[in-house]
């Protein structure tokens, strides 16, 4: 593993895998495969299965970054919606279904 490591160019002792780099982060493994790009990972290999490896001041620094670029904007979600007001009475002459006629 080092060895592929220095045969891209990469210094080895800052570098660590998707597994240690969730346990640092507190997040599931899965989060890191899924933003893998948006972290800074190098693949290891050119293959489908390539291992990937992270590294860490690279990511502290990408994740501090869109933390203070979100602090920015402070747009809500999109699949938020604001909240509707409620009428404080609700329709007058709707007739209740009691059950099944005819039984």
């Amino acid at each position: 593993m080092v060895e592929l490591l220095l045969r891209q160019g990469v210094a080895p002792g800052r570098y660590v895998d998707a597994a240690t780099l969730a346990c640092t982060l507190g997040v599931e493994r899965d989060w890191v495969y899924a933003r893998a790009a948006q972290l800074g990972a190098v693949r290891l290999g050119d293959g489908p299965r390539a291992r990937l490896r992270f590294d860490l001041e690279q990511v502290r620094a990408t994740l501090a970054d869109a933390g203070s670029a979100a602090e920015a904007e402070r747009v809500p979600p999109a699949h938020v919606r604001p909240a509707r007001p409620r009428s404080a009475s609700g329709p007058t002459n709707v007739p209740l279904i009691r059950g099944r006629s005819g039984r």
